[in-house]
């Protein structure tokens, strides 16, 4: 669900439409569960779901910070903490897109 709603939000040429919200709503539910289960999705190892999840928060920060000029909020720490540490693992690092790709990969969808 969490990639659908930053998917609308993205798309989204309506601020008031909701989609930020709900966008919103689904990182904070994930926010609460980390704080509560973490540091990673199944505890205190790395797994497959995290390495999967990884690719799509950093697609989401980079994409949104150019095109709505939007960032995860500081309401949200435990979601920024998880984020910062699967973006710091050597392989991350390794296979991460540049920031430019990113970008680039996301304007048809956006301007479309």
């Amino acid at each position: 669900m969490l990639f659908r709603v930053e998917d609308l939000f993205l798309k989204s040429k309506d601020a008031n439409d909701g989609t930020e919200q709900a966008l919103l709503n689904e990182l904070s539910a994930f926010n609460d569960y980390i704080k509560e289960n973490g540091p990673f999705i199944i505890g205190k190892d790395i797994s497959t779901a995290d390495l999967w999840l990884g690719p799509k928060l950093y697609h989401m920060e980079i994409a949104l910070g150019h095109y709505k000029k939007w960032s995860v909020p500081d309401s949200l720490p435990h979601l920024k903490t998880y984020m910062k540490t699967v973006f710091s693992l050597d392989s991350f690092i390794k296979t991460m897109p540049l920031t430019e790709d990113v970008i680039k990969g996301w304007q048809p969808k956006v301007m479309g």
